[in-house]
């Protein structure tokens, strides 16, 4: 474990509006779906990421791409969830981005693109050995999250996976932070 440095106030800031930007359309589905039918859940899911993708564009003052990833994939399988009335498709969809970002990662390593510093090195600069082994573990993070998704899909009912959904949620932002927390190395400004 390295020397941890706390985030400066304004890093804090942007860290908290990022996390509340990436998370704000997932927590707004959860919350429609535990009063709504899956249905109308999915379609205000599927506005809400539009929303939070053009907030995320505002605040940043650049295109989210995987802001924009997440908006096209919502959409798509949201659509084949109203289209079809099949709840699988929005179930599906949290498997395809979790093998697509592992993918994403994994080929960005072969190619010498640390994505994972692009995307979070302006709130939280660190060196890119440490980005190196942020990646590696996020990489494993997403294909396990994707077959566990996968798994209770299969074999739990939509509450189940609704339920198995707040919990990945939680993992996830514990999982974030306990990396960040063992892997943090200050970069150095010479």
């Amino acid at each position: 474990m390295s020397n941890f440095s706390p985030l400066s106030p304004s890093a804090f800031k942007r860290f908290i509006i990022g996390g509340l930007l990436e998370f704000g359309p997932i927590l707004i589905f959860l919350v429609s779906f535990h009063f709504l039918h899956i249905y109308k859940a999915t379609f205000i899911l599927m506005i809400a990421t539009i929303i939070f993708t053009i907030l995320t564009y505002r605040a940043q003052k650049r295109l989210p791409y995987v802001g924009l990833y997440v908006a096209l994939i919502t959409i798509l399988f949201g659509y084949m969830t109203l289209a079809h009335r099949q709840p699988k498709f929005i179930q599906i969809r949290d498997t395809m981005y979790d093998l697509t970002l592992a993918l994403t990662l994994l080929v960005g390593f072969m190619i010498n693109i640390p994505f994972l510093r692009l995307a979070f090195h302006e709130v939280l600069p660190m060196t890119r050995r440490a980005w190196s082994k942020l990646t590696y573990v996020w990489i494993a993070f997403f294909i396990i999250a994707a077959g566990a998704n996968e798994y209770v899909r299969r074999t739990m009912s939509l509450e189940g996976w609704f339920n198995f959904k707040i919990i990945m949620i939680v993992t996830t932002i514990i999982f974030g932070f306990t990396t960040v927390f063992f892997f943090y190395e200050k970069e150095n400004h010479k």
